[in-house]
């Protein structure tokens, strides 16, 4: 079991890097960040992951609802876990002239490809560490399309994984 202070951390990183090897096209920039994932530039490739929120449960995934027992007795942790990979959206060339069907096409594409690279590559690490009990369960949220918003599009996955309590 993946335990300690930076368990969480751990179990982001495990995450990144198995999308991360996954992508047909690497991203610029690759990392585990602090809080919401920030684009602060789109330079064409992002894969960020992030740690949403931690919460305590004594039934996987739903958050403890009412005290249990001294407070001190919910077994276990759950942290929700934010995926994104994010790329440059097609953009006008002038303010009249829109991206061309084609732009959009291999935009879409690309987009699409890095969606069933990410589920993919989340789902089957997630099951690998729960086979492997690094992790005490784990659930995938749907996939969210994300913009295109300040040039960036891209696509947003959210796991909830859960471990004991230490």
């Amino acid at each position: 079991m993946i335990t300690g202070e930076l368990k969480w951390y751990t179990v982001a990183e495990t995450l990144r890097a198995a999308v991360h090897a996954e992508l047909t096209t690497e991203p610029a920039r690759s990392s585990v960040v602090p809080g919401m994932i920030a684009w602060d530039e789109c330079d064409c490739g992002l894969l960020a992951v992030s740690v949403a929120q931690v919460y305590l449960t004594e039934q996987f995934p739903n958050p403890l609802a009412q005290r249990v027992g001294n407070g001190c007795d919910a077994p276990w942790e759950v942290a929700e876990l934010v995926i994104q990979v994010v790329r440059c959206a097609p953009n006008p060339d002038d303010p009249v002239t829109a991206p061309t069907p084609a732009e959009l096409a291999a935009s879409a594409q690309e987009v699409l490809r890095d969606a069933y690279e990410m589920m993919r590559a989340a789902s089957v690490k997630l099951c690998e560490m729960n086979a492997a009990r690094d992790i005490s369960d784990f659930m995938l949220r749907p996939l969210t399309a994300q913009g295109p918003a300040g040039g960036c599009v891209g696509n947003e996955l959210r796991a909830y994984v859960s471990l004991p309590r230490n």
